[in-house]
């Protein structure tokens, strides 16, 4: 007969077992994302030596930091190398950054989604636009880039303030009438961050220095000014052929652009988003806005939209200013993000993100072995 345990064996027995599953199944995930930042790794190198990539490569997930490396210079042709602290001007990534900026006055009760520009800026020419236009690019504003420097003065940097005031003097042809196209428009964030200011009665600096930066400890992160520039850590923008690009009187708009930060402050942003907004404020903002445009090619509020090649929702946006090139990615079924911050705009990650996008997805079927759903890891080379 077998020998009698008594229920103490049982117990201990029982938890021998659990506590092998436990280990067999961190090993498993510490060897999956061994595994990925290898990939990663690889994936960076191969942008370093063949496409001269200069920047940060930053990947993560809700579990953490699954890789961050950095290569080449703040300046090139200096000896003052790039680091994880380093600078950049994420130029059009500071759209998300407005979004959220309305939406938090939005939940406040200080303004609605379907509030008239006219109610904040009675003299503006331009009737019949609403803050969701705006938002979702349907303003059909015309784009300030393209008319706005003819009337400045180089030595002197164009305000959110002098703009409005240039457009009600000018009064350009608007590219459409509101709400009947999707038309990516600068103007209009421009104009969202000076809504928040007439709001808040604060500059829009000072409004996302103090509801965003400061609450969300984003110690790295300011609007950037010429007064403002940290030698040891910011990095100066360049052209493909590798000279610094001057800067001219449009760089003083804000809202559009105009933010100057670091990838770990921008994955804590990110991942604190909720603590800032409600979760249906925040889904509002990653819902397709733009009706007459494919899901998977759309524009929610402060995003762009896509899908992955398994139709998987992604949540994204680049960023192209003054020589700096950027990208952050976001899916929300795995909870992957992954930057690329360049102060040399020489395309060198362009169509990178996809390869990232599949190792990260293998990386999460590998930890995951109860949905036993095995993975090939991308050739990061290729």
């Amino acid at each position: 007969m077998p020998p009698h345990r008594s229920d103490r064996d049982w117990r201990v027995l029982l938890l021998a077992a659990c506590l092998t599953i436990f280990w067999s199944g961190l090993a498993a995930q510490t060897g999956a994302r061994d595994s990925a930042r290898m990939q990663l790794s690889q994936l960076f190198q191969t942008l370093v030596n063949e496409k001269h990539f200069n920047g940060v490569m930053f990947v993560a997930d809700d579990s953490g930091v699954v890789f961050q490396k950095v290569s080449g210079y703040a300046r090139l042709g200096s000896r003052k190398k790039l680091h994880a602290s380093s600078q950049f001007e994420v130029a059009s990534v500071s759209k998300q950054f407005t979004a959220i900026s309305i939406l938090m006055l939005h939940e406040a009760g200080l303004l609605s989604l379907e509030d008239s520009l006219e109610r904040f800026f009675p003299f503006f020419p331009y009737h019949g636009i609403t803050i969701r236009q705006l938002l979702c690019h349907r303003s059909g504003l015309p784009d300030y880039l393209e008319f706005a420097l003819q009337y400045c003065n180089d030595l002197e940097p164009i305000s959110n303030k002098g703009l409005l005031q240039l457009m009600t003097i000018v009064r350009p042809e608007p590219e459409s009438r509101p709400d009947t196209r999707f038309c990516y428009s600068n103007t209009g964030y421009a104009v969202l961050a000076s809504v928040v200011e007439t709001v808040s009665g604060m500059s829009f600096e000072d409004f996302v220095l103090r509801n965003i930066f400061e609450p969300l400890e984003m110690k790295h992160s300011r609007f950037y000014t010429e007064e403002c520039l940290v030698p040891s850590v910011s990095t100066i923008g360049h052209r493909r052929n590798k000279s610094v690009y001057e800067r001219d009187a449009l760089s003083g708009v804000v809202g559009d652009k105009g933010i100057q930060t670091t990838a770990e402050d921008l994955y804590r942003w990110f991942f604190h988003l909720r603590t800032l907004v409600s979760d249906s404020s925040l889904a509002m903002a990653w819902t397709p806005q733009n009706c007459d445009m494919d899901e998977c090619s759309n524009y929610g509020f402060g995003w762009r939209l896509t899908c992955d090649a398994q139709g998987n929702r992604l949540v994204y946006h680049g960023g192209l200013w003054n020589g700096n090139h950027c990208l952050m990615v976001y899916r929300p079924i795995d909870h992957t993000f992954l930057l690329f911050l360049s102060n040399w705009c020489n395309g060198a990650f362009q169509h990178r993100s996809d390869t990232v996008l599949e190792i990260m997805k293998c990386l999460h079927a590998a930890q995951d072995a109860a949905k036993n759903s095995p993975c090939d890891w991308p050739d990061p080379v290729k």
